[in-house]
């Protein structure tokens, strides 16, 4: 019997730990310590979107395990600097990267560590390019958004099939804003909702405004330069 329960405690800390990679440690004790039902909780959030440019063109002439590997690299320095801050990467959608701060354990300083964190993703990535360009391959470019507002968190899907995440009206207007990135010719903008969050503690330039899809005004958009 001790045997037996020994072996159940390891099946479980396995369990545990592939959660943990899926959905990140929090997500993972959430999931493992509350019986789960469809639905979730209004929360304030940080939405955080990035994703690589020219990727399908880059993708079109490699083979799929160049890609892959890239990717892999790739998602392995920028998933290190959003869980060192704090952050709980939500998915990957093809090259694009959805994180979250504020769901499903929230924080003071969830917006500040918001912006921290692409602060140092975008020097995680000039390191890596390094790496790239001395093995002789491309660069990597990226766009990154960051909005704040309420959202949607938990678990949605049927009862044989369930994925935790957030949704909402903040959600998609963050995905607009990494992709308008490129047009404001940025690899960074944060919104005024987020601005007004870390008041005074970044270098910030207006990068001017954007119609969103979903809002009645236009969204003000801001470049981050770096920490006053």
């Amino acid at each position: 019997a001790f045997d037996n329960m020994t072996l159940g405690l390891q099946e479980r800390d396995k369990v545990k730990s592939l959660f943990s990679k899926f959905h990140g440690s929090s997500v993972a004790e959430e999931m493992m310590n509350r019986d789960q039902v469809m639905g979730g909780q209004n929360k304030e959030v940080v939405v955080f979107f990035s994703d690589i440019r020219g990727f399908t063109a880059f993708s079109e002439k490699r083979a799929p395990e160049e890609v892959v590997e890239m990717l892999n690299e790739y998602f392995g320095v920028m998933v290190k600097v959003i869980n060192k801050n704090g952050g709980i990467v939500d998915k990957f959608i093809g090259d694009a990267i959805m994180a979250i701060w504020g769901a499903p354990k929230s924080s003071d300083q969830d917006p500040f560590n918001a912006v921290k964190a692409c602060l140092e993703m975008r020097v995680a990535l000039d390191e890596l390019n390094q790496k790239r360009l001395a093995r002789g391959q491309n660069a990597i470019q990226i766009g990154m958004g960051l909005h704040a507002g309420r959202a949607i968190s938990g678990t949605i899907g049927s009862d044989e099939r369930m994925e935790y995440t957030v949704i909402g009206n903040t959600i998609n207007t963050g995905s607009r804003i990494e992709a308008s990135t490129k047009a404001f010719g940025t690899d960074l903008l944060i919104s005024d909702d987020v601005l007004k969050l870390v008041g005074e503690k970044f270098i910030v330039d207006k990068a001017g405004e954007a119609e969103v899809k979903g809002r009645s005004e236009p969204l003000k958009l801001f470049k981050v330069r770096g920490y006053k």
